[in-house]
């Protein structure tokens, strides 16, 4: 099936809200007037009430009860505010069938991008708060292919369970992965290149060139949120760690063992937060 096929077939193109639109824009404008994107995420009474729980989160809260958007933008800060509304309003852009487990996915996209945000800030001249967006909407594809063709996800499921990959599979059944469909997504929303690059190119950043930053930090995330979840030690993670994607980052991981058990409680949190 062609990607134009799948795209014709969907009665309804995942939609993004006007102001999601503008948020994406906003990342690496020096000259986003924060005000009035705060002013319109106040407008918006779902996402406003989940902004205005993480503000107040256990996680998060210090001091007096946060009330507005505005007390929001001074307790989160104005990028991590952004990044969460994007989130949310990705979340709530996708209907999956009953049978996908959202929570579990959400809890582990939340977790990448939880870690690609550590790594960002450990990197030389990258945006944490990007890499985190980049990282947040990596699987968009993998959304896509669970509420447009569930019976084609079920037998992918059914391939995995058997052995396959996730990828061959996918690339078997359909002819394209999800990663090539989430690029794709991307473009027909008109996300900024940078976006599109990375979710196209995350699946192998170093075969391309120039290589995409973003997309070397999701494969690196990626990584290292499987190794954690398959238990395998941190240290061994960090004595593993794909030399090759980090060494174009400049990337110094020797403090990231410590921290592999606060950014899995951080994705679980925001997961939690953000899909009630």
């Amino acid at each position: 099936m062609s990607m134009d096929h799948l795209f014709d077939k969907i009665k309804q193109l995942p939609t993004i809200p006007q102001l999601l639109h503008e948020l994406m824009q906003s990342f690496g404008d020096e000259n986003a007037q924060i005000d009035k994107i705060a002013a319109k995420i106040a407008m918006d009474q779902v996402i406003s009430v989940k902004v205005l729980r993480l503000a107040n989160s256990a996680a998060l809260c210090r001091g007096k009860e946060v009330t507005s958007i505005e007390q929001a933008v001074i307790r989160l800060g104005f990028n991590r505010l952004r990044s969460l509304v994007v989130a949310s309003s990705i979340i709530g852009s996708f209907k999956a069938p009953p049978s996908f487990d959202k929570h579990r996915f959400w809890t582990e996209t939340f977790q990448v991008a939880t870690i690609a945000r550590i790594l960002a800030q450990q990197a030389k001249e990258m945006d944490p708060e990007t890499a985190f967006t980049c990282a947040l909407i990596h699987n968009i594809g993998e959304l896509l292919i669970q509420s447009a063709l569930p019976e084609e996800a079920e037998l992918i499921h059914l391939a995995v369970q058997q052995g396959s990959s996730r990828v061959d599979a996918q690339r078997e059944m359909l002819g394209y992965d999800y990663a090539q469909l989430g690029a794709e997504l991307a473009r027909r929303w008109q996300l900024a290149p940078a976006f599109v690059v990375a979710i196209d190119q995350q699946l192998d950043p170093l075969a391309h060139q120039p290589v995409s930053r973003d997309a070397l930090l999701i494969r690196l995330a990626v990584f290292v949120s499987f190794a954690w979840h398959a238990g395998v030690p941190a240290q061994t993670i960090i004595a593993r760690f794909p030399t090759p994607l980090a060494k174009p980052l400049g990337l110094d991981i020797s403090q990231l063992a410590a921290q592999l058990e606060t950014l899995h409680e951080q994705g679980n949190a925001l997961a939690e937060l953000l899909t009630q």
